[in-house]
């Protein structure tokens, strides 16, 4: 089964090739028909016609004459001597008779008794010498009927050129009758050639701005300067009336249709991906070579050598180079399923035609009138805008494309995120819910839970004082008080409302025992970055040192506490002026000052003890900084 379908996969493949390679090659060859019979308009000319002359040829010295049909095409002799002819010319009403020549290739002169009337252009025999080109156009004229014998005027016309000889038709009427025939003719003829001359610098420029913003496609390069080539050979071959000598004429026509063709290889290699660098670098070299070539040539011997030369290896390679472009676009429109390789590869073939057809009416193998390159080439530009342009709009839709799924993912990837941060945050909560309740427990285990087993042994002690089971239960509940205190989000920023709710708390306590509290705060909130257990051993640390002060400090009456900020640290200092001689039991004493040595140093600060008969005071150094908060 998988082997039928694959031969009818294939079968049907090889069919869809076939007929692209029947529709590329005989669809330009319709194209180009259907244009020729357009063009044709010559034939639809409802104006007198002269189709009759008589043609003067030399011979031994003597004239001789004879009856010729026009158009004729005709030469004997050498040089630039192409002909001479004779012929009436009928009268037209009115004051004014018109003339129109359709397209012809060469420099007529017409003369009446000997008298120069009238002539297209000054005929040069000197490669020095201007030359203006006036091929394919057609040729308007007026005579004043005064110059006429009757109802008709006798004309000789001498023609002569370096294109060939070719006498055209001659249409005559009143120039109302005669100036729409040749507008329709000169526009249909050789308005192309002006519309492509003008649109020329703009395509030129838009595609050297194509190449320049995306210069990795270099196919909009080589387009642009096959471009200028094209429009360089335009001027100087086919419409040009510019006032050049014939030696930059022949040398600009014939060094750019070369490199005309080299562009154009380059840029189907280019358009279409082909990978043959070997292949171009040959067709440089041979291009230039030519280039060279015909250069010398011309100056060393432009009569024979460089025709030659011109006939055969110039114009053979643009015709091999015709054939490979041909085969490039055929190729690629069988191999490609794709209507845009389809579409350039026709009109391609249009242009290859119409320059083989051109090529042949130049060297008078053809008898047309018009020139279809130019058409052609229309077709070409156009059908490339097009692709350019289908090519625009194919890449932005599939840009809008990705960029929608990109934005459709995007936002389902914050949606997910969202989920799962909304899941890590939950996570997050219970796990320092968690956290906060086993330092809670540890908190009342270590601190409350050891003071309430000390009060229970306490009560089993029956010599130990009420006052002392008094101090001890007001310590249990103090110490509660703390761990409540530190826990409370109300002081997490505002460590001076928790230490003024700590004070609210001993102040009591010492007033009860006799000793007066000195208070000195100096602080800033905004620099405290300690944790809520940090804060806690702190006021653990305070409470600590009030303590020993209450059952230690005999006879004492003050206590001061200062409290100030500086550097990222916090400054304290607790005094008092309670005596404490040398025989002391001071086991319970030097027990709560190591709890309080033992603390500071998990603060990551430093403390120092100083007692005597006079009093006892208390200093430490407790760093508040960022570093403080992450500390373990």
């Amino acid at each position: 089964m998988h082997q039928r379908m694959s031969a009818m996969h294939s079968g049907k493949a090889l069919t869809n090739a076939v007929f692209r390679f029947v529709l590329v090659l005989v669809l330009p060859a319709i194209m180009l028909l259907i244009m020729v019979k357009g063009l044709e308009v010559t034939n639809h000319i409802n104006l007198p016609v002269v189709d009759v002359a008589t043609q003067v040829i030399q011979q031994d010295g003597k004239p001789t004459y004879r009856e010729v049909s026009l158009p004729h095409n005709y030469t004997l002799g050498s040089g630039f001597s192409y002909g001479q002819y004779s012929l009436v010319l009928p009268k037209a009403g009115g004051d004014t008779t018109a003339i129109l020549l359709p397209p012809f290739r060469d420099t007529l002169v017409m003369r009446t008794g000997g008298e120069l009337i009238w002539q297209t252009a000054p005929v040069s025999y000197s490669r020095e010498r201007m030359m203006p080109r006036f091929r394919y156009q057609p040729v308007y004229h007026e005579f004043p009927n005064r110059l006429f014998d009757g109802e008709n005027l006798a004309v000789s016309i001498d023609i002569g050129s370096s294109g060939g000889l070719r006498l055209p038709q001659i249409y005559a009427g009143t120039p109302e009758e005669v100036k729409p025939v040749y507008q329709r003719l000169y526009w249909s003829q050789i308005g192309v050639h002006k519309v492509m001359l003008w649109l020329t610098p703009v395509i030129t420029m838009f595609y050297l701005m194509l190449w320049w913003f995306r210069r990795q496609n270099s196919e909009y390069l080589y387009f642009a300067l096959g471009t200028v080539c094209w429009a360089l050979t335009n001027m100087t071959f086919t419409i040009s009336n510019l006032p050049i000598s014939q030696h930059i004429y022949w040398m600009l026509s014939v060094s750019l249709q070369p490199m005309l063709t080299l562009f154009m290889v380059l840029f189907l290699h280019r358009w279409y991906g082909i990978e043959g660098r070997k292949l171009e670098y040959g067709f440089v070299c041979v291009s230039l070579l030519l280039v060279v070539a015909s250069f010398a040539l011309y100056e060393w011997d432009p009569q024979y050598l460089w025709w030659r030369f011109n006939e055969s290896f110039l114009r053979g390679f643009v015709a091999l180079s015709a054939v490979y472009i041909g085969g490039i676009l055929l190729w690629q429109a069988c191999l490609r399923h794709s209507l845009s390789a389809l579409i350039l590869a026709i009109s391609g073939l249009v242009g290859v035609y119409a320059g083989v057809l051109d090529s042949l009416d130049g060297m008078q193998l053809l008898d047309m009138y018009f020139p279809l390159s130019i058409h052609a080439n229309l077709l070409i530009f156009l059908t490339l805008c097009g692709l350019l342009m289908y090519r625009y709009v194919s890449a932005l839709n599939k840009s809008e494309e990705l960029q929608k799924t990109l934005e459709d993912k995007v936002v389902e990837a914050v949606k997910r995120f969202e989920q799962e941060q909304s899941i890590a945050h939950e996570s997050e909560k219970q796990r320092a819910l968690l956290t906060e309740r086993q330092n809670l427990l540890s908190d009342m285990h270590d601190g409350l839970g050891s003071q309430l087993v000390e009060l229970i042994t306490l009560l089993r002690v029956k010599s130990v004082g009420r006052e002392d089971l008094q101090l001890k239960a007001q310590q249990c509940l103090n110490d509660l008080r703390l761990i409540l205190d530190s826990r409370n989000p109300l002081f997490e920023t505002q460590f001076t409302v928790l230490l003024g709710q700590w004070r609210s708390r001993i102040e009591p306590v010492l007033e009860a025992s006799g000793i007066d509290l000195a208070w000195s705060l100096d602080i800033c909130d905004e620099e405290m970055h300690l944790s809520a257990q940090q804060k806690l051993d702190l006021l653990r640390v305070f409470q600590e040192l009030i303590t020993n002060t209450i059952k230690h400090a005999k006879d004492a009456t003050r206590v001061m506490f200062c409290c100030q900020m500086e550097s990222n640290s916090l400054h304290i200092q607790i005094t008092d002026d309670g005596k404490c001689s040398e025989e002391q039991d001071d086991s319970d004493h030097g027990y709560g000052l190591a709890s309080i040595q033992s603390r500071v140093k998990r603060l990551g600060g430093q403390c120092h003890f100083q007692r005597g008969t006079s009093g006892a005071s208390t200093e430490m150094i407790i760093p508040t900084g960022k570093e403080a908060g992450n500390r373990t």
